[in-house]
């Protein structure tokens, strides 16, 4: 399915990031995080740097669809079996800059938060696979399960205007959160606390 929307991806994520970090009013690095009719449905809310508001409160919120990868100890991760976490979904690819950027913040919060039972994945839409992801894991030093797509995240949760692309899922298993374009530590983190608290 990512060979359909690799060529596009530069101007995609390009247009996506515009949308995330500039508001109407011109605010540079504001991140909002929308539902969007072309992810499963949210319930509508959110997220800036001043806080979280419901755009729709009659919106119900959906299971977070479930799927089965491998990871890169060749272990599997299956998304259902770890209801009762904040999972932290993030669509991303070694090649796609803004992706590049947001890994180590989600790496810290993981380190900070793993007592919290928050939990990130990282789903590479890579085409070459672990060849890329592997070496990539290591510099980064990457904390928390990656998986390679083999099309049933895209599937599930797609089609994706850009990536990064990231799922905020409760402990319940239903999807909180869609944050369309890169997202940052002081952005994300106060919302992983509230849901790790609930």
């Amino acid at each position: 399915m990512n060979y359909l929307i690799r060529p596009w991806m530069p101007v995609i994520t390009f247009i996506s990031l515009s949308l995330a970090f500039f508001t109407p009013t011109g605010q540079p690095d504001r991140a909002i995080f929308l539902h969007t009719a072309t992810a499963p449905a949210s319930d509508g809310r959110q997220i800036s740097r001043e806080g979280i508001s419901r755009t729709d409160t009659t919106r119900q919120l959906n299971d977070a669809p479930d799927f089965t990868l491998t990871q890169m100890n060749g272990e599997s991760f299956t998304l259902s079996e770890h209801e009762g976490k904040v999972v932290v979904l993030n669509i991303w690819a070694t090649w796609c800059g803004p992706c590049r950027k947001e890994i180590p913040d989600f790496v810290e919060i993981q380190e900070e938060m793993r007592d919290e039972d928050v939990l990130f994945v990282g789903v590479s839409l890579d085409e070459e696979g672990w060849e890329v992801v592997r070496p990539f894991a290591r510099k980064y030093e990457v904390n928390y399960p990656l998986v390679v797509d083999d099309g049933s995240v895209f599937d599930g949760y797609g089609p994706f205007r850009g990536i990064p692309m990231t799922f905020v899922i409760n402990k319940k298993g239903k999807l909180e959160y869609v944050a369309p374009g890169m997202v940052n530590k002081k952005t994300i983190k106060p919302i992983l606390e509230k849901l790790a608290r609930r």
